[in-house]
């Protein structure tokens, strides 16, 4: 036997650690706040709800985080070594309100200057963009923002992260996916997280969200045109409730409070989500376990991490979780 592998054997098998990040939001009467709060010491970086480009193409910032919001934020995340970016998406995921940016080489790079100073002002680590449903006609204009956006935050020392569209291969299959270029993309920013949830969506038929075989042929597409040291895998913490193609969303309480007025709910053997049929509705919800199978891809392709939309929406057991995983 070789030394290192008695060695290993004899000490006890330990599995890398999982770099966990996530999403905070501020429209979910605090729980998600609550959740950062209560496990920053398990989080490699935060994204924060802060910026927009609203309907006319400005950026502004949100109503919240307010002043105390952020101070609660930047201490919780400097007393445990937690990246802090800005989430900035795109007004309603309207294609328009980018269009109207990309119309120009001016307006673009006024764009990611704007961005780069309102990062700087706010005393954080960089932007996360998460500009969403753009037309597919959009994916050079779209690639030249996103590389103008790095440009301009990378020469103040801030980083950039972005979410992109879960697909199988280039150029995706809807107008989303179709508008981004992964491997241009890719060399731009220092992180992308892959939307690896929505398999079956709000209208959509009823479905498990993120079933785990289709997320591993998402990522290991991914690792063939972004090193896999710049992807995170993106968990779901919510879950979706279908009539007719027709679905409303909901977190882990509203799971609780569907499973205690109609279950028993069962575990989906194929995704291993939580589901529970009743009165003509089908529900699914993917809960820590579900989360499992995630956590095993991740180290299987040598992926950079995870990223949890988002906090405050998991089912709590999901930090115990991911502790007893080597975290």
């Amino acid at each position: 036997m070789f030394p290192i592998l008695a060695a290993a054997l004899t000490l006890g098998y330990s599995p890398a650690p999982l770099k966990m990040n996530g999403w905070l939001v501020f429209d979910d009467e605090g729980t998600s706040m609550r959740s950062f709060k209560a496990h920053a010491d398990q989080l490699k970086s935060v994204s924060v709800d802060w910026y927009k480009c609203d309907s006319k193409g400005i950026l502004v910032r949100q109503n919240r985080p307010n002043l105390q919001d952020r101070k609660e934020i930047l201490a919780t995340a400097r007393k445990h070594h937690v990246k802090v970016y800005a989430l900035v998406a795109n007004e309603g995921f309207e294609s328009k309100s980018l269009e109207k940016v990309m119309d120009s080489p001016e307006l673009v790079k006024n764009h990611a200057n704007q961005l780069a100073k309102m990062a700087i002002e706010d005393g954080i680590d960089g932007i996360d963009l998460d500009y969403e449903s753009l037309a597919a006609k959009e994916r050079e204009p779209f690639t030249k923002l996103v590389q103008a956006v790095s440009k301009a935050c990378h020469a103040k020392k801030l980083q950039v992260v972005m979410a992109v569209h879960a697909k199988e291969s280039e150029p995706g299959n809807w107008d989303g996916a179709q508008s981004q270029d992964w491997a241009a993309l890719g060399k731009a920013v220092d992180y992308v997280r892959v939307m690896t949830y929505d398999f079956h969506w709000e209208t959509s038929d009823p479905g498990p969200i993120a079933p785990p075989d289709w997320v591993e042929r998402v990522m290991k597409f991914a690792t063939t045109v972004i090193p896999a040291s710049k992807l995170d895998l993106g968990i779901p913490g919510y879950g979706y409730d279908w009539l007719n193609k027709k679905a409303d969303s909901y977190t882990w309480d509203g799971w609780v409070e569907r499973v205690k007025q109609h279950g028993p709910a069962h575990r989906d053997p194929a995704s291993q989500e939580m589901t529970l049929s009743y009165n003509g509705r089908t529900a699914f919800y993917a809960d820590a376990l579900a989360a499992k199978p995630k956590f095993d891809i991740v180290r299987k392709l040598h992926l950079n991490g995870l990223a949890l939309w988002r906090l405050g929406s998991e089912e709590p057991s999901f930090w115990k979780l991911l502790r007893e995983q080597g975290q």
